[in-house]
C-alpha cells in the first residue's frame, strides 16, 4: 500500500466553532514536494500570503496500490453536515482509491455506516495542485 501528501491551507480567521476554513491544494507522493507547494502558496499566491493562514499535511493511504504513483489519478469519499450558515462540518473523508469504480462501491458502504446530509467522489491528480488560483475575501 502507497501513501500519498494531501496538503490543505486553513483559513484561520475564517475558522470557528467546528467548522474548518480548507482549501484542498492536492495530493502529492512525497512530504517534501508537499512542503515547498506550501511555502511557494504562503509567500507567491494572492490571499494565501495576504491572510492568517497556516497549513498541514497528513498522510493517506492508496488502497490498492503498489507502483509509483506520479501523476497517477486518485479518489476520494466526502460526507458532511452543512450547519445554519450552510459550512460544512461533521465532514468525514475515505482512503484513496484507485479507480471510480472502487470509490463508488465504497461510497455506498460509507452511506450505510455514517449519517450525512451530502457525499461526493473527488477525483485528484498526484503531484498536480488542484487549487491553483489564489482568492480573495469580501467583506459586507
Amino acid at each position: 500500500m502507497q501513501i500519498v501528501f494531501n496538503l490543505v491551507m486553513i483559513d484561520m480567521e475564517s475558522s470557528y466553532d467546528n467548522h474548518i476554513e480548507e482549501y484542498n491544494i492536492g495530493f502529492f507522493s512525497s512530504r517534501s514536494i508537499a512542503e515547498k507547494t506550501a511555502m511557494r502558496y504562503l509567500s507567491e499566491v494572492t490571499g494565501f500570503k495576504d491572510y492568517r493562514i497556516t497549513y498541514k499535511i497528513t498522510e493517506k493511504y492508496v488502497i490498492g496500490a503498489t507502483d509509483s504513483l506520479t501523476q497517477s489519478d486518485i479518489f476520494i469519499i466526502y460526507g458532511w453536515n452543512e450547519n445554519d450558515e450552510l459550512d460544512e462540518i461533521d465532514e468525514i473523508e475515505s482512503d484513496c482509491y484507485l479507480s471510480m469504480e472502487e470509490a463508488e462501491i465504497q461510497l455506498n458502504v460509507n452511506k450505510l455506516r455514517f449519517n450525512r446530509e451530502e457525499w461526493c467522489i473527488d477525483k485528484y491528480r498526484i503531484d498536480v495542485c488542484s487549487w491553483q488560483e489564489g482568492f480573495e475575501k469580501v467583506y459586507h
